[in-house]
């Protein structure tokens, strides 16, 4: 499925989870450009909680590390278990993730930028 084409569906929400700010904004944007309601969490903690309260996300965009006790990773695995049919991409500038960090049936694609 394409982008456009679940933005496009009603209702298709978004949980984007970033802890800075001007990052957070420029995503969501460009999120928000395509169609998708945005809602925003600066915390894997915080994600949770909005997972949890709203059914309506469809996907989650998410950046691996952060404030807080749950880290991108461990943010996959309980969505995962909670919510199936999430969708879910993890974001890192440097995090490459080692051993049993991702779940069974992720993987892991390092930046193109090396960095």
């Amino acid at each position: 499925m394409k982008m456009n084409d679940l933005a496009s569906k009603r209702g298709a929400c978004v949980l984007l989870v970033e802890d800075e700010p001007l990052l957070r904004d420029s995503v969501g944007s460009v999120l928000g450009q395509a169609g998708f309601n945005v809602i925003a969490a600066s915390s894997g903690d915080e994600a949770l909680r909005l997972v949890k309260a709203r059914h309506d996300v469809c996907a989650v965009v998410s950046d691996v590390s952060g404030p807080g006790t749950v880290n991108g990773f461990e943010l996959v695995r309980r969505i995962r278990k909670a919510r199936p049919r999430v969708g879910i991409v993890l974001v890192s500038r440097g995090t490459v993730p080692t051993g049993g960090e991702l779940p069974y049936g992720y993987y892991s694609c390092p930046s193109p930028s090396g960095q």
